[in-house]
């Protein structure tokens, strides 16, 4: 039984942490939920709802960090222990669904993110109505989502839609207003509008600098945003000294691995270019593609690894995990029959001159739909990109009025590793095989005149 004393505890240690992670102190809120998540295990269980909290909020934690396929393991059990216990439709499923839609956005998956950012409007604004303020924030979430797509028009309905409701609710003051001000003056500055773009800027600028102070990590964001604002229209003597001190910020709150570093580190390489400073700039990029090289890009479009399945396009639960035969790979949760549909492979769409551009890169996940087309499941992707390949395989492939769906091949276990056979083409470069079925053929790479 859980005693008075330890949930007072527990929860004393989550508020702590919540207070560092407000305040940009990312290290120490992952050392206080930490503690916070080893004590909600031990006195409430592995599949509490308590648990579930915590893992949510280190997750955030890990996004702000940058360790995108941590936080996305921690999510998606969160999200197991909730739907479990609150069941698919609760309300508090929506916050997951948010933070998962925010991950994506944080690792540039745009299209990824999409499902979960309209999930999470779906389920707040059918509890709570329209005009909440919770779901303002997940419609400003989505929006996010679509303007990392361009779709414009419609990331600016919801960003107003949500400063609307904000205001009613907040007054003019108040930190979701200063996030939704710099977002949507990023939208007006791409649809062309720079006067407005550059009001709400300043005044995202003010706001931030008075509700979190000047050394916050969200400071540096908009002092970054403005200063790329400022390099575009030629004002170049303005946006230097906002990208030193947006760097500065970034490195000591963040760390200089931080893939925000790197961002700002490209932006400012950019206007040394400008300025005729070649030595600098190369000095930046060099910097900024370093940090880059360790986060894992999986994907011709730059995008990071985030460890998550969309449960939107899986039929039975699945995770991902560290995987024996490559990186990250896809693991049952629950027993899955033979011959059932197990999950989508989603992604871009994409022509073949842009498959074979993508495909000189590494880590690409391009899935063969036809003689034109083929789908990039490293952008927008379900999870089914990072299930492996074997010799001796569980699942199968199936095309299906242009999507492609894996099967069950036999009965698969919990626990067990979900594979495909890749059936790379004999006429292309040899792949080495890891699977270590006993039937491995050596390559990934099919026997020339032998079909699987």
């Amino acid at each position: 039984m859980i005693s008075a004393e330890q949930l007072k505890r527990l929860h004393s240690l989550s508020r702590q942490a919540e207070g560092c992670s407000a305040q940009g102190q990312y290290q120490k809120a992952e050392s206080l939920y930490r503690q916070a998540l080893s004590l909600a295990e031990t006195i409430c269980g592995m599949d509490h709802i308590e648990v579930s909290t915590v893992l949510n909020n280190l997750a955030v934690v890990y996004k702000y960090l940058g360790r995108f396929a941590e936080a996305g393991q921690l999510y998606q059990r969160a999200l197991v222990i909730m739907e479990r216990e609150l069941g698919p439709t609760h309300p508090e499923l929506a916050t997951i669904y948010h933070n998962l839609g925010g991950l994506e956005h944080a690792a540039g998956n745009f299209a990824r993110g999409e499902p979960f950012a309209r999930r999470s409007v779906e389920l707040r604004e059918k509890a709570f109505g329209p005009d909440h303020t919770e779901v303002a924030a997940d419609i400003a979430a989505l929006a996010a989502v679509l303007d990392g797509q361009q779709k414009y028009a419609e990331a600016e309905q919801l960003y107003r839609r949500a400063l609307a409701i904000f205001e009613r609710a907040h007054g003019a003051e108040h930190y979701e207003i200063a996030v939704n001000l710099n977002n949507l003056a990023a939208n007006c500055n791409a649809q062309g509008r720079k006067d407005e773009a550059e009001r709400l800027y300043l005044r995202a600028l003010a706001l931030k600098t008075k509700l979190l102070g000047a050394e916050h990590p969200d400071v540096a964001m908009t002092l970054n945003n403005l200063a790329v604002f400022y390099k575009a229209g030629q004002r170049y003597a303005e946006a230097e000294p906002l990208y030193q001190r947006a760097l500065a910020i970034f490195e000591k709150a963040l760390g200089p691995q931080h893939p925000k570093v790197a961002v700002c580190l490209d932006n400012y390489a950019g206007l040394l270019r400008k300025l005729d400073r070649a030595d600098e700039a190369r000095s930046l990029k060099d910097r900024a593609k370093a940090i880059r090289q360790g986060l894992g890009l999986k994907s011709g479009q730059d995008v990071a690894v985030t460890a998550t399945i969309n449960p939107q396009f899986a039929s039975f639960a699945m995770t991902v995990r560290p995987s024996p035969i490559h990186r990250w790979g896809v693991y049952a949760e629950e027993r899955i029959p033979a011959r059932r549909k197990v999950i989508e492979y989603t992604g871009q769409r994409i022509n073949r001159r842009e498959a074979r551009r993508r495909g000189a890169r590494s880590q690409v996940y391009l899935f063969t739909l036809d003689k034109y087309w083929r789908i990039d499941g490293g952008v927008g992707g379900s999870g089914a990109e990072l299930i492996n390949h074997s010799c001796e395989p569980n699942l199968y492939s199936c095309k299906v009025k242009g999507h492609i769906l894996y099967f069950s091949k036999r009965e698969i276990a919990p626990g067990e590793e979900l594979t495909v056979d890749y059936q790379f083409s004999p006429k292309v470069a040899k792949s080495p095989c890891q699977c270590g079925s006993p039937q491995c053929r050596g390559t990934i790479n099919l026997t020339p005149g032998v079909h699987s």
